[in-house]
């Protein structure tokens, strides 16, 4: 049972941070602590109350909003629902709501992304209603058919690989509202692009890795599918050639997008007896997993293996060794798909008419490549003898 007042945060528990403070506020809400149409307390202060991070304590009441308990109103703050509250706050004045659609909730590169939308579209009169695809085809459909009985009057879609199975959807959609895909293009429709440039900050990162002696290196290069992923790609071989080394198809290997995924991939590659002195990974929490599985193997980072990530990611910072990366300016990106999104909306006649918009990436240097703490650098190429 919990206290009433404030429940016992286990850090080190089973139970993520942001489900134990979601699980709190959700008793809170049941039991008339946070009374309906009440605002509750600032992402800031739950924080401060149970010593998380601001975005744990965000994940959480996001979270609760899209399961209709909580309702958000930009400006003003967040509410517990009573009723239809939820939605009536979105609908108050339709011709003033936006939906943003994003692939899941817990990944801070996309809360970047939604923390601009919404600071750009409060400063011109608009209210957002915020949905989780979970990364999953027929939830994202669920919620493109949801912005259309809504009657909202643009759609911010952050796409993944799967949104190519709703062309059909996303094509009704785009002849009656504006809609701005944002990181990943949606292949068979034609709609407004945000995105990074990918294929620059793959060849950056693979740049930055040769120019620090490495040949072999490690792509673990995302999902197969996937614009955003498959343009890093295009940099870590555009580089590769650029340096008249060979590429290596045994060094490319393809992965999701998730912790989990770098850890079993590098562990995997390295026990298998295969050399690579450095790993390029698809992003933060990725590059994040192959740190751990290097460490559990014995291998030291930066002196055996250089790692760099991508999106400058708070995970990334927090490593006991920081990570270096590409900065994706997901600030910028959200900016950008909003100014397109509001220009849609002021000039119906062009809805038809599409653009592409590619932010500039830039590398990030800090210690997991070794060129902080060492002038020169040795490589010597991980075998499986030095493993055993």
């Amino acid at each position: 049972m919990y206290n009433i007042e404030k429940m016992n945060i286990k850090i080190n528990g089973p139970v993520p941070l942001s489900k134990q403070v979601k699980e709190n506020i959700r008793f809170r809400i049941e039991t008339f602590v946070y009374k309906p149409d009440e605002k509750i307390p600032s992402e800031e202060n739950i924080a401060k109350e149970f010593c998380v991070s601001r975005m744990t304590a965000r994940q959480a009441i996001i979270e609760l909003i899209n399961e209709k308990l909580l309702y958000r109103i930009p400006g003003r703050g967040t509410f517990v629902a009573s009723g239809l509250a939820a939605t009536e706050a979105g609908q108050k004045g339709h011709s003033s709501v936006i939906m943003v659609i994003a692939p899941n909730l817990k990944h801070s590169f996309y809360y970047q992304i939604i923390s601009n939308v919404e600071k750009t579209m409060t400063r011109n009169g608009l209210n957002i209603i915020l949905r989780s695809a979970n990364e999953e085809r027929h939830e994202e459909e669920h919620c493109l058919n949801d912005a259309l009985n809504l009657g909202v009057i643009g759609i911010i879609l952050i796409a993944g690989k799967y949104s190519t199975y709703n062309c059909d959807i996303i094509e009704k959609i785009r002849r009656k509202i504006p809609i701005v895909s944002v990181d990943v293009a949606v292949r068979g429709v034609n709609i407004d692009l945000v995105a990074s440039d990918d294929r620059n900050g793959g060849f950056l990162s693979t740049e930055h890795l040769i120019e620090l002696g490495h040949k072999n290196i490690l792509h673990l290069a995302g999902p197969k599918g996937d614009s955003s992923a498959e343009a890093r790609l295009q940099g870590y071989v555009e580089a590769l050639k650029n340096y008249n080394i060979k590429v290596r198809q045994t060094l490319i290997r393809p992965t999701e997008w998730r912790f989990e995924d770098g850890y079993y991939q590098t562990k995997k590659f390295f026990l298998n007896g295969e050399g690579a002195s450095a790993i390029f990974a698809c992003n933060d929490e990725v590059a994040a997993g192959a740190y751990r599985a290097l460490r559990e193997i014995g291998i030291s980072v930066p002196d055996k293996v250089a790692i760099i990530g991508y999106g400058n990611l708070e995970i990334g910072r927090c490593m006991e060794i920081p990570l270096t990366t590409i900065d994706q300016n997901a600030d910028e990106m959200g900016k950008a798909a909003s100014e397109t999104l509001l220009e849609k909306i002021k000039n119906k006649e062009k809805i038809l008419e599409t653009r592409e918009v590619i932010i500039k990436t830039k590398l990030v240097i800090r210690d997991s490549c070794g060129i902080k703490s060492r002038q020169k650098i040795k490589i010597t190429e991980v075998t499986n003898q030095e493993v055993k």
